[in-house]
């Protein structure tokens, strides 16, 4: 069996992956996007997600899967575990497709796009405010906006393995990617919904997680 060639990720929310920046007179916290407004989701940002998913369920899978998952995920007494790794997870950008029509958008010589469309057509802006927990009511000088990448967008990220893995591995890949449901912003509060599956296929990386080919 062929290993996965990309983690998808599809959000089932509007999520935030923050670049730890804003924008000012629009937002104070941006998402994560590049030069010409395609959002996407850092690899490390992935990474940790999933080292996270796996130190959820480690407690029940540590006797038969704990050295394949330090291979795939790298060791987790190294502060940048994921060099250590045997799987590089690359960026997350939108499907190739979608990004071949924007770029032709955005470079044609005829009325093209500008960035600043192509972010605002993939995102909103949310605005918050923190509640007195006295009152209820706002706090002052509490406002803060928000850009949100809209739920049903679909990211795809790249898997570099640097040498084929094991059925095992694959297991750990799998199930980490499953046990991912949240991400972003907020997520340990409920929002920033996720699903990340191998190569976009449900299926297929359920049976993987149960040690299946």
């Amino acid at each position: 069996m062929s290993e996965p060639k990309n983690l998808t990720i599809k959000l089932l929310s509007d999520t935030t992956f923050g670049r730890g920046e804003g924008k000012a007179g629009e937002v104070d916290i941006e998402v994560e996007h590049d030069r010409i407004g395609l959002p996407f989701i850092g690899g490390k940002v992935l990474h940790g997600l999933l080292r996270d998913s796996w130190l959820s369920m480690w407690h029940v899978f540590k006797s038969v899967l704990e050295r394949d998952a330090e291979l795939v995920l790298g060791q987790a007494a190294i502060l940048k575990s994921e060099e250590t790794a045997i799987l590089k997870i690359q960026d997350a950008v939108l499907p190739e497709d979608v990004q071949t029509w924007i770029r032709y958008a955005v470079h044609r010589q005829h009325k093209p796009l500008q960035p600043e469309q192509i972010l605002k057509s993939l995102t909103e802006i949310r605005r918050q405010t923190a509640q007195s927990r006295v009152t209820g009511t706002a706090e002052n000088t509490t406002l803060r906006t928000t850009r949100v990448v809209i739920r049903g967008i679909t990211f795809q990220a790249p898997l570099e393995w640097t040498h084929k893995p094991t059925a095992m591995q694959m297991q750990v890949l799998a199930l980490c990617a499953l046990g991912t449901r949240h991400g972003g912003l907020g997520r340990n509060r409920g929002s920033g919904f996720l699903q990340v599956t191998l190569d976009g296929d449900f299926d297929r990386t359920r049976k993987l997680a149960l040690g299946g080919q």
